[in-house]
C-alpha cells in the first residue's frame, strides 16, 4: 500500500483520534484510511468525522466477547452497533452518516486487497432527517452591514467579512483560504477554491470588493492573505464565528449567525427572486443539482408563509 507517510502533526492529529482503540489490526487498518483519505485531498473535517465514525465502531466490536478480524465483522455487527447508538438518542442523521463512513472504510480495505469481501458494504443507509437551513431575513443581514461603522481597522475587515460572506455564497473554508490574486476589481469576479481542491468563479458586487479595497487600504501588516489579523495572520474559522456572534449582538438578531447560515441565506434570497436552481448550483459550488434544490423547498415554505400571513382567504 503506497501512501503518505506522516508528518509529525499528522502523526498527533492520528494517535488521537484513534487513542481509544487497542486492537492493533484495527490501527493499522484505520491508518491506511486515514492515509487513503489525505491522498484524496478530503478536508480536515471530513476525515475528522470518518475516523471518529469507526472508531465508535471498532471500539464497540472491542468491548463485546470475544476477539474479532476485520475479516470477522459483518452485518450484524453494525446492525447491533446502530441499535445500540439508536438506544443512546443519535439522531437519525448522524447515523446515516456513520454508516455512511463505517461503508468507505470496508470499501477502501477491499479496494486495497486487505479484505476479499464484506457483507457491511451491502447495508443499506437509514435516511436522515431532511432539516430545512436556517436562514436571515435580508433586512436583518443589511442591518448588519449598517451597524458595522467602518471607523477602525478592525470595523473594516469585519464588513468585509459579512459582506464578501452574503454576496458571494461562499464556504467559511473558501474565505479564509482567498488570496489577493483570487480577486480581479477589474472584472469582479473572485476565484474560490472548494471541496477537494476545484476552483469556480463567482462574480462579487461593487458593494463587496468597495468593503474589501476598505479593508485592505487600512491593515498595516503585508500579507497574501485576504482576511488576516491585524499582525497578518490568516483567520480561522473560530476568529469567523466570534466576529459573527459579535455582529449579531450590534442588532439584538434573535438567532444564532454562523457562515454557513449567511450562504443558506445568499441561496434562499436568490431563489426567492426567481433565479433558476442551475444558477444557484454553479454559484454555491454544489456538485449535485439535489443538494441544491433544498432551497427550492426553503423558498417555497417562505412563499407559503408570505400568503398566510397577508392573503385575505388564506384563513
Amino acid at each position: 500500500m503506497n501512501l503518505l507517510a506522516f508528518n509529525k502533526v499528522d502523526q498527533m492529529r492520528f494517535e488521537h483520534c484513534v487513542k481509544d482503540i487497542e486492537n492493533t489490526g484495527f490501527r493499522k487498518a484505520l491508518e491506511h484510511f486515514y492515509k487513503y483519505l489525505q491522498v484524496l485531498n478530503r478536508s480536515e473535517n471530513t476525515i475528522r468525522w470518518y475516523l471518529a465514525d469507526n472508531v465508535l465502531f471498532l471500539k464497540y466490536v472491542e468491548e463485546e466477547p470475544g476477539e474479532k478480524k476485520l475479516a470477522d465483522l459483518g452485518k450484524n455487527d453494525l446492525r447491533d452497533f446502530l441499535a445500540d447508538q439508536l438506544s443512546r438518542k443519535i439522531s437519525r442523521r448522524s447515523l446515516a452518516r456513520r454508516v455512511s463512513s463505517i461503508k468507505n472504510f470496508f470499501k477502501f480495505l477491499i479496494k486495497q486487497g486487505c479484505l476479499e469481501s464484506s457483507s457491511i458494504i451491502h447495508i443499506d443507509s437509514p435516511r436522515g432527517e431532511k432539516k430545512l437551513p436556517k436562514v436571515a431575513a435580508k433586512e436583518d443581514l443589511l442591518d448588519i452591514l449598517k451597524h458595522h461603522v467602518p471607523e477602525s481597522a478592525l470595523d473594516r475587515r469585519n464588513t468585509a467579512i459579512v459582506a464578501f460572506l452574503y454576496g458571494t455564497g461562499a464556504r467559511v473554508s473558501e474565505m479564509i483560504g482567498l488570496d489577493l490574486r483570487d480577486i480581479d476589481f477589474r472584472t469582479g469576479l473572485v476565484s474560490l477554491k472548494g471541496k477537494g481542491d476545484k476552483t469556480r468563479l463567482v462574480p462579487a458586487g461593487r458593494f463587496v470588493l468597495d468593503r474589501i479595497k476598505g479593508w485592505l487600504d487600512v491593515r498595516q501588516a503585508s500579507s497574501e492573505a485576504v482576511f488576516t489579523s491585524l499582525s497578518g495572520k490568516r483567520l480561522t474559522a473560530r476568529h469567523i464565528r466570534n466576529i459573527l456572534d459579535a455582529a449579531i449582538k450590534k442588532v439584538s438578531l434573535n438567532m444564532r449567525l454562523s457562515p454557513h447560515t449567511i450562504r443558506h441565506s445568499f441561496a434562499t434570497h436568490l431563489m426567492d427572486k426567481g433565479v433558476d436552481v442551475r444558477v444557484v448550483q454553479e454559484l454555491l459550488g454544489h456538485v449535485s443539482l439535489s443538494t441544491t434544490q433544498i432551497y427550492t423547498h426553503v423558498s417555497m415554505e417562505r412563499l407559503k408563509a408570505m400568503y398566510n400571513r397577508y392573503h385575505p382567504h388564506a384563513k
